[in-house]
């Protein structure tokens, strides 16, 4: 049978999503999901075993930014409906971690906000989500404007000082602020952190190619570090329900102080 091309493969994806989302209430999800399925399977039965058999090269851009998109879509109908989007969630995450195979991985960290036995807040009608526009501000004006406690790094390498910070409101009561740091030589890391009041999954593509990952502990901090060949390395942990994130073309026993000192 012949294959999809990735053009062909993109537009299965994306026509099956815009069929869910356009309907004029919210479709029943395992019925969506059941149509786009078949679709998939009668265009290429055994698209994944060729995949990861046959293909050894990275993902194509195309389909890259098309499981981008329907990933980005899959949260925003979690915010839309909390209950009744929370399956079709897990499962084009599933199916965008089953495309993206062969030498291409996923880090996934999560928790959970909820105390046990607490139920599921239920589900809320279509609202519009307004994102704030990051703005530069001070490090004073960061930390009074943010909901949690803005951690700081009380260590630093020699030579770097602390170059911009980025404060941003995405959806209340949820706040990112990025603290970027040069150094000499141009070399640079930043430093993230956003608070996450509920439930949270993350997911991070690296290809292996290219990349490990190991689990790090550095002070009351553990988490997952990935290492690239060109030597830049990104760190991410979750502590008191903040996500932080520390990215550069840092040494690691450099990074792993800086992290100790927050």
């Amino acid at each position: 049978m012949k294959q999809p091309s990735d053009i062909e493969l993109e537009k299965l994806i994306k026509d099956s999503v815009r069929e869910m989302v356009e309907s004029a209430a919210p479709p029943p999800l395992e019925e969506s999901w059941a149509r786009f399925e078949k679709k998939l399977k009668d265009k290429q039965p055994n698209l994944v075993k060729h995949h990861i058999i046959k293909n050894k090269n990275p993902l194509p851009l195309r389909l890259a930014i098309a499981a981008g998109i329907i990933v980005l879509l899959a949260g925003t109908l979690s915010i839309s409906f909390p209950t009744k989007a929370r399956a079709l969630g897990v499962k084009i995450v599933n199916i965008v971690g089953t495309l993206i195979s062969g030498t291409q991985m996923n880090v996934r960290t999560e928790y959970k906000h909820n105390e046990p036995g607490q139920p599921t807040p239920p589900g809320e009608g279509v609202r519009e989500v307004e994102i704030g526009q990051e703005t530069v501000v001070s490090i004073d004006e960061a930390r009074s404007a943010c909901p949690y406690p803005l951690v700081i790094p009380e260590y630093l390498p020699p030579g770097f000082v602390l170059d911009t910070v980025k404060f941003q409101e995405m959806v209340k009561p949820v706040v990112k602020v990025t603290m970027r740091f040069t150094g000499p030589d141009s070399s640079c890391f930043l430093f993230t952190q956003v608070n996450s009041p509920g439930e949270y999954a993350q997911g991070y593509g690296y290809d292996l190619e290219d990349a490990t990952v190991q689990d790090f502990i550095a002070g009351e901090n553990n988490g997952k570090l990935v290492t690239f060949k060109n030597n830049k390395i990104k760190f991410m942990w979750i502590k008191q329900g903040v996500i932080y994130s520390l990215e550069g073309n840092l040494p690691k026993e450099d990074t792993l102080k800086i992290i100790q000192s927050m």
